[in-house]
């Protein structure tokens, strides 16, 4: 990249993120709804053997009557593999997180989950094909999916049987066009609402929808239901951090990448419930995973922008301006990891290097931006500079990528506590949960 592609990217990354873009593309895809007369409208991706659309398909019915929205179903099954770097370590994951969130929720999903095979997750498609346009969507979406991660052959079976099946060959005809025009239009992860040209993925987006709405005068009152508390760290009646007795602090260790702006985002809670519950939190950084060889395709890395923006804006984190640091801004920001510990000022290295990579338009890969850093880190950079060649951060970097794959996760940020594995900026009530429970 050059340098002024460089100088470029922090002022059309601040465009596209902004809170006025944003209020901006509301605006316009409302009045394009009213000039052709349409009600209020969203598409939901769903895909059986997805954990993530059981869950939001539960929540669906309810929101849309709430909102007075049509809400279409648009049933999936075939995905593009390069958007999901790890597709086997998720099939493992997704199901023990969509576990979590439904006991967090009220909702329903099996303690004792089995992960469906391709074959039995076709034939339950296939029926749900055949009645995607039935006010009896919902209710069999929900029996079929009950039966199908129960791993529950015999309720399937007789679903399938009382409800029929679109016939195979039209079925994977249909599937296969719907993944390729599901990446035309902008997205890859099912379990998805589309409204107005905005993507809302999973329950931990309903609540940037129901603000939407609301601001537009549907619903007559908030959305009763807080589908955005898996998001908040330290929930009300929290207890404090007992007094200091000298014995060792449990550890909350994070899974960290200089270049996620989720991590960025996820930083002030992580510390803020460290200090609250008096844990030690062990920051451990990664490479990102293109400088892993894993692939983040373009459309995935414009959603992931978008989505961080409107995120930082529900937890105040300045955000816009970004300057991406990967190459060689990512290996120097992680130099300096060592010299900030010694000094005693990792916390302000890190807050202040994220600020100013994904808000203030800094790049952590020149000297002038590296220096900017470290100095609003209250760091000297004399000092700082001796450290940029000593390579010691390459061998903890894979040490810690080792670690967090043994965990059973591959991105960030991840977190570890009490033997316990939490993926996502979105999860930190099921982290808080954890250490209240003690396990």
């Amino acid at each position: 990249m050059s340098r002024l592609q460089r100088k470029l990217m922090p002022v059309a990354a601040g465009l596209i993120t902004g809170a006025g873009t944003q209020r901006w593309r509301h605006r316009l895809a409302e009045w394009r709804r009213r000039l052709r007369g349409r009600p209020h409208e969203a598409t939901f991706y769903f895909r059986i053997d997805d954990p993530y659309s059981w869950l939001l398909a539960q929540v669906l019915p309810r929101f849309a009557e709430h909102f007075g929205v049509r809400v279409t179903p648009r049933v999936m099954l075939y995905l593009d593999r390069s958007m999901y770097p790890e597709p086997d370590m998720l099939r493992e994951l997704a199901p023990r997180d969509a576990a979590a969130l439904a006991g967090l929720h009220d909702l329903s999903f099996p303690a004792d989950w089995r992960i469906p095979d391709r074959e039995t997750a076709l034939a339950a498609t296939r029926c749900l094909l055949k009645h995607e346009h039935d006010e009896r969507f919902w209710s069999l979406a929900h029996a079929l999916s009950d039966a199908l991660w129960r791993g529950d052959q015999e309720a399937l079976q007789r679903l399938v049987k009382d409800h029929g099946q679109q016939p195979e060959d039209q079925a994977q005809l249909a599937l296969e066009a719907r993944r390729d025009q599901f990446l035309k239009d902008g997205h890859y992860l099912t379990g998805t609402l589309h409204y107005g040209g905005e993507w809302y993925w999973s329950l931990e987006r309903l609540d940037h929808l129901a603000r939407r709405l609301e601001t537009l005068g549907q619903g007559g009152g908030p959305w009763p239901l807080d589908y955005g508390r898996a998001k908040q760290a330290l929930l009300p009646g929290a207890p404090a951090a007992p007094a200091d007795d000298g014995e060792a602090r449990p550890e909350l260790e994070m899974f960290f990448s200089f270049r996620s702006p989720y991590s960025y985002i996820a930083l002030p809670r992580a510390y803020a419930l460290a200090d609250h519950y008096g844990l030690t939190l062990r920051l451990r950084p990664v490479l990102p995973m293109v400088m892993r060889g894993l692939s983040v395709p373009r459309a995935k890395r414009f959603y992931i922008l978008t989505d961080a923006a409107r995120e930082a804006r529900l937890h105040e984190v300045p955000f816009g301006r970004a300057c991406d640091p990967l190459g060689k801004g990512v290996e120097r920001c992680m130099a300096l990891w060592p010299f900030a510990e010694k000094e005693g000022r990792l916390r302000e290295w890190l807050l202040h290097a994220g600020e100013g990579i994904w808000s203030q338009g800094v790049d952590a890969a020149s000297d002038a931006g590296l220096r900017k850093l470290v100095t609003a880190a209250g760091m000297n950079w004399n000092r700082a500079r001796r450290w940029l060649d000593d390579d010691q951060w390459q061998r903890d970097a894979e040490a810690n990528r080792e670690a967090m794959v043994a965990a059973g996760s591959w991105g960030v940020p991840s977190f570890r506590v009490n033997g316990r594995l939490v993926w996502g900026q979105d999860r930190f009530a099921l982290i808080e949960q954890t250490l209240q429970s003690g396990h």
